[in-house]
């Protein structure tokens, strides 16, 4: 699991983060100032840093320069200054990401597993032109976004592109994806997740550029 790091001199917005973040599975240690910013930094060693730039004792932008001297750890800053100029002086001093308060803490969570996604690449993630596909979270990423597949909906592209170019039935795609557990389904409701999958991932889902219907046989997808 990966740990963050929350910095903010607010307990409500540290709380707040902090919740969130836990729900999306990740690990949380919080700090208050400066000081303990840079205490926590060293002795925890987290994945990633969320620093708002206001915080007593030493400022954000010290504490994330103190930082960057010793490592390339990820840093979202927060703040609410909104000129440009502060945006800039951030990212210069070496954050990754620049958030203005008041902000959006599932749109902060996004940030944070796009980020982490990019700075530590997980061992079996399969890339297929401009997909990345990881089975671990069941996320699909196109040229860098998430694609927002429902669980169902990875399933069914996950049994696709683990043999990509063989045929599978309706029948072996449902297969794949419910267990005798689930509630007894019928073979169109593979037909609507292909839909939903191609309405995601094509530019077109008319001419689709992963998923191929074969008529009369079901769908596989294209080498």
């Amino acid at each position: 699991m990966k740990k963050v790091l929350i910095v903010d001199d607010e307990e409500n917005i540290r709380e707040l983060v902090d919740i969130y973040l836990k729900k999306a599975g990740y690990l949380t240690i919080q700090a208050r100032d400066g000081r303990e910013a840079i205490e926590k930094f060293q002795s925890e060693k987290p994945h990633l840093i969320i620093l708002d730039l206001m915080i007593p004792y030493i400022n954000g932008e010290n504490v994330a320069q103190t930082i960057r001297k010793k490592s390339n750890v990820p840093i979202i800053m927060l703040t609410a200054k909104a000129e440009e100029n502060n945006r800039i002086t951030g990212l210069e001093i070496g954050a990754d990401d620049y958030v203005l308060k008041p902000f959006s803490p599932r749109e902060l969570v996004v940030r944070v597993k796009n980020i982490l996604r990019r700075s530590y690449p997980e061992e079996g993630v399969i890339k297929f032109n401009d997909l990345e596909i990881y089975p671990k979270e069941m996320t699909v990423f196109k040229e860098g976004k998430d694609m927002m597949l429902t669980a169902k909906e990875f399933r069914v592209l996950f049994a696709l592109i683990k043999k990509p170019g063989t045929i599978f039935s309706r029948e072996d795609i449902m297969n794949e994806i419910y267990s005798e557990y689930d509630d007894v389904v019928f073979d169109r409701t593979v037909d609507a997740y292909i839909k939903n999958i191609r309405k995601k991932l094509d530019d077109d889902p008319k001419s689709p550029k992963y998923i191929e219907s074969v008529y009369g046989a079901g769908y596989r997808f294209k080498k």
